[in-house]
């Protein structure tokens, strides 16, 4: 088959993606105008078929997904603005991604039977493609950092998965090749929990390759410590024909997948649309953190102004208390000595720890203070508020 690079237009005639298209196929793209993760703020499709055959080759760009494990963060999550729900899932294995993209697409029944290395530009420099992911999480750790919410990471996953299928439809064998560049990072927080809300976990910037962890120490999806894990696929590949086109259909879907790539000027505006959104993450972040700090200024403000007005009243009627108290005693105390000195007689009274006490017939109220010692007080009754304020329990006879 003789095969030309195409650009591949939508219904409108704008170009969205560029592959290797083989001569007689029919071939065309499409773009998702929408923000399916924060790393994705668009997509693209592309499909290349020959109708006649039933052979259909399809590539579509950048899907994520965001795994918490953290469940302080799960329970936070309704707190945070702008949290894009379809983009939150469980975690889902590569291989078992790779085989829900292959029955989603082809509506069949499914059975694995091989596996191979995919030939895509991805793949085809897997040193640079790991710099350039790396590259771009150095960008959201310089703003996340300036947010107060570091975050380290820990295993970053960048590979190519290729399997091949058989299936029969309606009586007839088919096979498929199903492939995806798969690529994801484990994230881990040092912030308090009180930290984090107000803004979604940040990434730690600087001395980058001290804090990366790659899949040799531990099986991505599964390493520790993990709060968080981002996952997904920035090309996803498939073909199926009937299997008497095997042989076309393979070279045809090995073509395609090793051109394929989103157009030039679209993914520079990819691009910068990411590198947008997480501005405008972090200016979020910025604003709820700071809105955060002052309610903790004013929380303090207001604890030590009802400080301060318990402390005053506190101190008020403490004055108030003795004064009223003193003005009792020497206003009585003429009265109280007269009678004491002419009766000279004395009432048996109990305390609380059951002992008698004598106390002069002059007496009217006797009190027990805290500590133990008793008095007597003649004339009117000290009233509840200063006995409290006293700490003293009136005994009776």
């Amino acid at each position: 088959m003789e095969y030309t690079m195409q650009q591949l237009k939508d219904e409108a005639g704008n170009v969205c993606a560029v592959a290797a298209v083989p001569d007689g196929y029919i071939a065309g793209s499409a773009m998702t105008d929408q923000v399916q993760h924060d790393r994705v703020p668009f997509s693209v499709s592309a499909h290349v078929m020959n109708p006649q055959k039933q052979i259909f080759i399809f590539g579509l760009t950048d899907e994520m997904f965001t795994t918490y494990i953290n469940q302080f963060i799960k329970q936070t999550l309704k707190m945070v603005p702008n949290i894009i729900w379809t983009s939150v899932r469980d975690f889902v294995e590569p291989e078992a991604y790779l085989n829900l993209f292959a029955m989603s697409m082809t509506q069949m029944e499914l059975k694995p039977v091989a596996e191979g290395d995919l030939p895509s530009i991805f793949n085809s420099n897997l040193e640079k493609t790991r710099s350039m992911l790396l590259d771009e999480y150095r960008m959201y750790m310089a703003y996340d950092v300036q947010a107060g919410t570091p975050t380290h990471l820990n295993n970053v996953a960048c590979r190519s998965y290729l399997k091949k299928y058989t299936a029969v439809k309606e009586g007839v064998p088919y096979v498929i090749f199903a492939g995806m560049d798969y690529k994801g990072v484990e994230e881990y927080t040092d912030v308090s929990p009180a930290a984090f809300v107000g803004g979604l976990a940040g990434l730690l910037a600087g001395k980058l390759a001290k804090n990366v962890r790659e899949e040799k120490s531990d099986k991505f999806g599964h390493g520790s410590p993990c709060d968080a894990i981002e996952w997904g696929a920035q090309n996803r590949f498939i073909v199926w024909a009937p299997a008497e086109y095997e042989q076309e259909a393979t070279e045809a879907f090995v073509r395609f997948v090793s051109t394929f790539h989103m157009e030039d000027d679209l993914r520079t505006l990819f691009i910068r649309k990411k590198a947008e959104r997480a501005e405008m993450l972090f200016m979020q972040a910025m604003q709820y953190s700071a809105m955060a700090q002052q309610a903790r200024l004013n929380l303090m403000q207001s604890q030590q102004n009802l400080m301060n007005t318990l402390a005053r009243n506190s101190a008020e009627m403490s004055a108030g208390i003795m004064d009223s108290w003193n003005r009792k005693m020497a206003s009585d105390s003429r009265i109280s000595q007269a009678r004491t000195e002419a009766i000279m007689g004395t009432n048996t009274y109990t305390t609380t720890y059951g002992q008698h006490v004598d106390v002069s017939v002059a007496a009217d109220h006797v009190y027990q203070n805290q500590y133990g010692d008793v008095y007597g007080v003649s004339g009117t009754a000290l009233d509840q508020e200063a006995l409290n304020a006293l700490n003293w329990r009136e005994l009776n006879r």
